[in-house]
This record gives C-alpha cells, sequence and structure tokens, in this order.
C-alpha cells in the first residue's frame, strides 16, 4: 500500500499539516503567524508559500479545565523512569466546549488570525493556489466527566462516565457532544464567511484510542466517523509510535480516520534511533507521517543537542523513505517555534526553518 496521497482534490490538495498550540487569550501575531503560513527571509520579508494547512489545538480553558485525556504527574517521558500519566482531574465541559469553539473559529480566534494573516500576505506573495485548511481538535470526551453539561437550555446534563449506567449508554453520551460539537464548528465557519481558509475537518485528540470495560473509543470514533463523512469534513488521527496504535491504523481507513499520520517519536526517545521502521509502517497502512522538531521544551526531553541531528534525520528520511513527495505529512514543531528558528541567533535553528520550508516545496536535498 502507498502513504496517503498529498494533493488529493477530496481533501482540498492537503500536503502539509502544521500543528499550532492556542495559549487561552494568546494568540499568534499576523507578524509572528507569517513564519508559517509563509516562508520569511533573515529580514522577514515573505518570499513563498509555507503550510498549507493547519491544525489548531489548545490544552486547558480559562477555567483550568482540560480539553486533553491525561496528565504526566512523573520527572520523565512516556516509557522510561518516572513516567506516571493519569486521568486529568478536571474534564471540559460543555461551555469549555462551547469556548473552544469561539477561540478556534471566530473571527477574534484562531480562524480570523489566519485569515488576516493571509491577507497581509497576498500583496507580495499573490493569492494562494487552494485556500488553506483548518483542521479543529474535538475536546476529549472524557469518561470521568459525570456532569458535562447541557448541549442545549432544556436538554439533558450529559454523564460520560459508567457509573449508574452502562458503558453504552455513557458512549452514547460522549459520541453526542462530539457530533454536537462537529454541527456548530460547521455552522459558526459557514457564518464567518471567511475567504481564504477552508474548514476541512477534525481531529481526534487521544494519540491512542482507549478501552476498557468503561470506556470505548474505539466505538464513539467509529460513530463519529460516520458523521464526519455524512458533512462531507475529514477525521484525523496522530498515534504515537506503539504497535497497537500501528495495528489500529491498519483498519482505520474503513472504520475510524481518512488518515492517521503516525509519530516517529525518533525525535523524543533516545532508543528510538530511526525515522524508518514509522515510515514504512505508515506507508504500508496507508498512512502519513508526522514530522517533529522543537527549539525548546520541557525537562522530560533529554536528547539535548541530538536534536538537530535527529531533525534532520525526519528532513532525510522524507527522501530516503519517499514521504516528501509521496505522502501528506504533519509538523509538530514545538509551541509554535517556527517563528523563533527564523530569528534565532544560533544559525544552526535558521538553516533548520529554511530546510522545513525546501521540505514542503519538495527541493530539499539531503544534508
Amino acid at each position: 500500500m502507498a502513504y496517503f496521497a498529498p494533493n488529493q482534490a477530496k481533501y482540498n490538495y492537503l500536503r502539509h499539516l502544521q500543528l499550532v498550540g492556542v495559549a487561552q487569550g494568546k494568540l499568534p501575531t499576523v507578524q509572528e503567524f507569517s513564519y508559517q503560513v509563509a516562508h520569511c527571509s533573515p529580514r522577514g520579508k515573505a518570499d513563498g508559500w509555507f503550510f498549507d494547512s493547519f491544525l489548531v489545538y489548545t490544552s486547558t480553558t480559562l477555567g483550568s479545565t482540560t480539553y486533553f485525556p491525561d496528565i504526566n504527574l512523573g520527572t520523565t517521558a512516556c516509557g522510561r523512569g518516572d513516567f506516571f500519566a493519569v486521568p486529568v482531574p478536571n474534564p471540559a465541559g460543555a461551555d469549555d466546549w462551547r469556548h473552544s469553539l469561539e477561540l478556534s473559529l471566530s473571527r477574534d480566534g484562531f480562524a480570523g488570525r489566519l485569515e488576516e494573516t493571509i491577507e497581509a500576505l497576498v500583496p507580495t506573495l499573490g493569492a494562494p493556489p487552494h485556500k488553506r485548511n483548518l483542521v479543529l481538535t474535538i475536546p476529549y470526551p472524557h469518561p470521568t466527566n459525570t456532569h458535562f453539561g447541557r448541549l442545549t437550555p432544556d436538554g439533558p446534563n450529559l454523564n460520560f462516565r459508567a457509573l449508574m449506567q452502562n458503558t453504552a449508554q455513557a458512549s452514547e453520551q460522549r459520541l453526542e457532544a462530539c457530533k454536537w460539537y462537529v454541527n456548530e464548528a460547521i455552522r459558526i465557519f459557514k457564518k464567518a464567511r471567511f475567504r481564504h481558509v477552508n474548514l476541512l475537518g477534525f481531529y481526534w485528540p487521544f494519540e491512542t484510542m482507549h478501552y476498557s470495560w468503561d470506556t470505548d473509543d474505539h466505538w464513539v470514533v467509529k460513530e463519529l466517523y460516520k458523521h464526519t463523512q455524512a458533512c462531507n469534513k475529514a477525521l484525523f488521527w496522530i498515534p504515537f509510535y506503539s504497535t497497537r496504535n500501528i495495528n489500529t491504523m491498519s483498519d482505520s481507513r474503513e472504520m475510524y480516520f481518512d488518515c492517521s499520520f503516525l509519530q516517529p517519536n525518533h525525535m523524543f526517545y533516545d532508543h528510538l534511533d530511526s525515522v524508518g521502521p514509522a515510515a514504512e509502517a505508515a506507508r504500508k497502512r496507508g498512512g502519513g507521517i508526522e514530522l517533529e522538531y522543537y527549539v525548546t521544551i520541557d525537562a522530560t526531553v533529554d536528547i539535548g543537542e541530538k536534536k538537530f541531528e535527529r531533525g534532520r534525520n525526519y528532513l532525510n528520511g522524507g527522501i530516503e523513505y519517499g514521504y516528501m513527495t509521496e505522502s501528506a505529512c504533519a509538523y509538530f514543531i514545538g509551541f509554535n517555534d517556527l517563528a523563533l528558528m527564523a530569528r534565532h541567533k544560533d544559525p544552526r535553528e535558521r538553516e533548520m526553518y529554511d530546510d522545513f520550508y525546501h521540505f514542503t516545496v519538495g527541493d530539499y536535498e539531503r544534508k
């Protein structure tokens, strides 16, 4: 099987999908965002369109509840030493989900800032060849949330937990919230009438799919996928590198997702010394690949100066394993680190910025 092909009309010519983190109350400025939407010279002048698609995510709400499924209370990354993942104690509720839609889709939110940035670049670069794609993160419908809230004023207070009800009943309510989120996002986005931005689809945020006596992510995602298909929107997943997730990818195109971008995790784990196994696993299952890099990150990652070598391995691997031109790719580059890379005093960071751009254009040469 081949990789998930880039430039498909069905997916509005998706090729390069960048993950963009949005902190509560702090959107990137137009100037900062310009370094992601376009490639900019050392003097800050835009000279070419960069990423064509953007996946927006945020982790915590203004009230400090959490959109994501778990937190690490330990001091090391997953799989090593003192790693201790627990379910978040304060999962986001209905009002938080509404705020997420506002933060992501309003004229004053992320979609509006993306539109504003493109408009600012058009006089220099001309109009982009296609609308830039937006992929919206669906908050995780946390199975510990017994008081999610009401989706409508006269609706029930949803309970996502298999407590005083069975797993199927809890799963149906989790699905109801996800379908509501998709429907509201489509409604709000259509009303905004953006000229340069296309709502391509949605992202399932848990990097694995949980199944236990009281939680069934598989059923929720399978039914959600039917709904996004009916709405003519795509559903994406970016699983971490593990046998279980790779096996799930085998069926994902038919049952769960339009595309799964597999994380090699080569940037974060010293023992994962190549991107090759992940690339081959993605190719065999019709998936895409995620490239990973960062300027600074928390202390649970300790590869240090190896990050330059490993970042280079991702880029070189695109040539060696074919995903630079044969696959749609996703990119985790820190918490919006591209602008930092472009203006960094370390010339190696600027070089990586330029090389990521050449990778997206398809003319990167192995170094």
